[in-house]
């Protein structure tokens, strides 16, 4: 290498060679309720993706419920993650978030992921008919799933 030039930026590598483990988003769904208990996610009128009312602006029970995976080399450890909702043109509804840490059980298979679930429910105010998404977050990884606002009676193309 000649003087004042620098060594190409390789990717952070695991021990043996493979890309490095980070937390993953295994899913997020949308439910009118949600709460996680005991490593289980208890949901009620979960998997929807169109919401119809009859006049808007409208405020509408909202759930949701999110897994992680955490690798076993990231277990024992803070893992911050994020959620935010917003219409399509960007116009933020809600946003929150937090910290999780998950540690390795008794009696599991080394090496196996741990999931984690959080559960959480609330009310969400829509002004208007259209599209929204709801972002999550954690480590490197993202997850985005988007719904439909429609006023009663109208055909979701």
């Amino acid at each position: 290498m000649a003087l004042g030039e620098t060594a190409p930026v390789r990717p952070r590598r695991g021990s043996r060679g493979e890309p490095p483990e980070d937390v993953e988003i295994d899913f997020v769904v949308l439910a009118d309720f949600a709460q996680a208990a005991g490593g289980k996610l208890n949901l009620i009128g979960g998997g929807w993706n169109v919401y119809r009312a009859s006049q808007y602006p409208v405020v509408l029970p909202f759930g949701l419920g999110i897994a992680f995976l955490i690798p076993w080399s990231l277990t024992n450890r803070k893992h911050p993650w994020s959620f935010m909702i917003r219409k399509s043109e960007g116009i933020q509804l809600a946003t929150g978030g937090g910290d999780f840490e998950i540690g390795r059980e008794a009696g599991i298979p080394a090496g196996m992921k741990q999931r984690v679930t959080i559960g959480m429910s609330g009310q969400l105010q829509l002004l208007e008919p259209g599209a929204y998404e709801i972002i999550v977050k954690a480590g490197q990884a993202e997850k985005r799933v988007t719904f439909e606002a429609v006023t009663a009676g109208q055909a979701v193309s």
